[in-house]
């Protein structure tokens, strides 16, 4: 399996189950959900063409987009949401209000991260070359570190001649040239 696809498959199903669990306060704006569905459309689709650039751009612009998105609606509906459901202790309201905020802010936190990981997927998709995370080396297929013993040999060093040790004859050969 590709390293960079698992990656992707990875970011969209834990951003989906975040988004997910934050939209379940409702306090939140229905732009929120249509926002976070597109990051996982666009997820989709950079999953179903594992060769493709385009699709993990696209992926990356709606996740940059609903960052901001998700600042401004945290900003406007999350005093809304708190008059709405502290102040008057709604009791399990209130509980599934702290839930969905904490969710959302949680998902909103690993947003820049993950937009680095999907910039370090595009760099390996653009460049054709393995999907590394640096400084992680011991993870099989996303470090830098294990390659499984695999020596390269289109790319060995070129074998030095033969030269024999001091007092030592070297051996005859055989070619068109002896009698």
């Amino acid at each position: 399996m590709n390293s960079s696809n698992l990656m992707v498959k990875i970011i969209v199903l834990v951003h989906f189950f975040l988004s997910v669990w934050g939209s379940m306060g409702n306090f939140m704006p229905s732009t929120y959900i249509y926002v976070n569905a597109g990051v996982a459309a666009c997820g989709l689709w950079a999953v179903a063409q594992p060769e493709s650039s385009d699709a993990v751009v696209m992926t990356l612009a709606v996740l940059v987009f609903s960052i901001l998105e998700d600042i401004v609606l945290l900003a406007l509906y999350e005093p809304r949401g708190y008059t709405t459901f502290e102040r008057h202790e709604s009791g399990s309201l209130t509980h599934e209000y702290r839930f969905a905020l904490g969710m959302s802010i949680a998902n909103l936190i690993l947003k820049p991260f993950t937009a680095a990981l999907l910039y370090r997927v595009l760099q390996a998709r653009v460049h054709d070359s393995d999907f590394t995370i640096p400084g992680i080396d011991r993870l099989p297929g996303v470090g830098g570190g294990l390659r499984g013993g695999y020596s390269d040999i289109d790319h060995s060093p070129e074998s030095a001649p033969y030269t024999p040790a001091a007092g030592e004859q070297p051996a005859p050969h055989d070619s068109a040239d002896k009698e």
